[in-house]
């Protein structure tokens, strides 16, 4: 007896989901995070256009979290997608916490809460996205098939 694929909408959060997509997140928000470390100035700013390169990496980063969590399972709910880019986004702000405290400049909780809220925002965003689905079209005949 096989067993038949369940057409319903999984219920809840499913973070084992969650996590491998955040993971698969960080393939773009990984290298922008070190790519501004780089680019800091003493006082841990990146500025100019380098600054909003960065900032829309880290965004598609989580967009794209959020847009494998469809790929891996369609009928996931948009929580899910929006957990995704939490743990994309958790990891992110654990490496960065570490890297300010080494650099010894001043730890900002604020931040931390919008960035954290952004990339649930954007992740849950990129989850929609991966739900546009083509619509089928009906064959075009041509005159001569016409009845």
């Amino acid at each position: 007896m096989t067993a038949s694929p369940n057409p319903t909408r999984p219920e809840g959060t499913d973070w084992r989901l969650a996590v491998r997509a955040g993971l698969n997140g960080l393939v773009f928000v990984g290298p922008a995070a070190i790519a501004g470390q780089l680019l800091a100035d003493g006082d841990g700013r990146v500025r100019g256009g380098a600054a909003l390169v960065i900032v829309t990496v880290q965004l598609l980063g989580f967009c794209f979290a959020g847009w494998v969590v469809r790929r891996f399972e369609p009928l996931s709910p948009v929580a899910t997608c929006a957990a995704a880019g939490v743990v994309c986004w958790a990891i992110l702000q654990g490496a960065g916490i570490v890297t300010s405290l080494l650099r010894g400049q001043d730890l900002t909780p604020l931040t931390w809460v919008a960035t954290g809220l952004l990339a649930a925002l954007t992740a849950a965003a990129g989850g929609l996205l991966a739900r546009v689905e083509r619509v089928p079209r009906r064959p075009i005949r041509s005159p001569e098939e016409s009845p």
